[in-house]
């Protein structure tokens, strides 16, 4: 039998395949063996370009805590496992990267949208926002509060795919652009000038279709979108999910400067070396519960799997 097996993950392709073609912008850049070729070369070819490998070996220094959450819970009516959460407690702080890791079906998602306002069955526990206690019955009452969320549903949840690169980002600050109700062109053309230079995202300009742009470009004009209303927390739900290897590393430090700068970040993701270069602690959930934590020098992927699949 003959299998043709596609994948960004190298792994994957350097145990599986005997053969490896390359394809970049719909056209063949190489096919090697498996045995003359090395994980860098391969990237290379993807990208057209040397990637440095993303490694943060400065120590951060997390400030004061941001957001406090204790005993979070989530009703799950109508299902065998009554709860979607249950007792979910942990504290997050400026300037830290905090993973979340499970299976799927563990709540990462759940959790965040509990977190953000965005939950349909209002969750039960508190939750601390900069000190004040809060409880979101609705996504803008966390934006108002200081939280963002960049979903891990890109093109369904993110983007305003009939839309300019220019209405993308700004779709949630244009009474920064208002004067006297009417917006201001020009204020908003130098906001989404700011913001693509911020991010470097690659695009001819501010008026091009948002979906002209790559898949990482794209989530960076999301992020650049949630930027502009001056979070104190950043929720990134599964945030590489559907970019080449490329724009991860690009995603990788942008999100390392992003804390240096102070912000408190919560990042989910499918791929254990991806919360394992970025955070600074990772906590496990399983069928709800959290079953780990563990700070930077402490995890591992095996450490982490044993705790996503620990029950009771």
């Amino acid at each position: 039998v003959t299998v043709l097996y596609i994948s960004h993950k190298s792994d994957e392709i350097f145990r599986l395949a005997d053969r490896i073609t390359v394809l970049r912008d719909g056209r063949l850049v190489r096919t090697l063996r498996r045995d003359e070729a090395t994980p860098r070369e391969v990237t290379h070819l993807l990208v057209g370009r040397e990637i440095e490998e993303t490694a943060f070996n400065q120590p951060r220094e997390p400030g004061a805590v941001v957001l406090s959450v204790q005993n979070l819970s989530l009703p799950w009516p109508g299902h065998a496992r009554p709860w979607r959460l249950q007792d979910v407690s942990f504290a997050l702080r400026r300037g830290e990267v905090l993973g979340i890791a499970g299976l799927m079906g563990a709540g990462r998602t759940e959790l965040l949208e509990c977190l953000f306002g965005a939950s349909e069955i209002p969750p039960q526990g508190r939750i601390v926002l900069d000190g004040q206690s809060v409880c979101f019955t609705h996504p803008k009452e966390a934006v108002a509060a200081g939280m963002a969320l960049v979903t891990e549903d890109r093109k369904r949840l993110g983007l305003f795919s009939h839309l300019t690169v220019r209405d993308n980002i700004t779709i949630c600050t244009l009474n920064e652009a208002c004067s006297l109700g009417l917006i201001s062109s020009h204020r908003e053309r130098a906001s989404v000038g700011q913001s693509i230079a911020q991010l470097g995202v690659k695009t001819t300009s501010g008026e091009a279709a948002i979906t002209s742009l790559s898949g990482g470009n794209q989530q960076k004009c999301v992020i650049a979108r949630w930027l502009r209303t001056q979070p104190k927390v950043l929720l990134l739900d599964d945030p590489t999910r559907g970019v080449d290897v490329g724009a991860k590393a690009e995603l990788y430090k942008l999100i390392d400067s992003l804390c240096r700068d102070g912000l408190g970040l919560i990042v989910t993701s499918s791929e254990l070396p991806e919360l394992i270069t970025l955070c600074d602690r990772i906590l496990v959930l399983c069928e709800g519960r959290l079953t780990g934590e563990f700070r930077r020098g402490e995890f591992t992927e095996q450490r982490i799997m044993e705790a996503a699949t620990a029950r009771g």
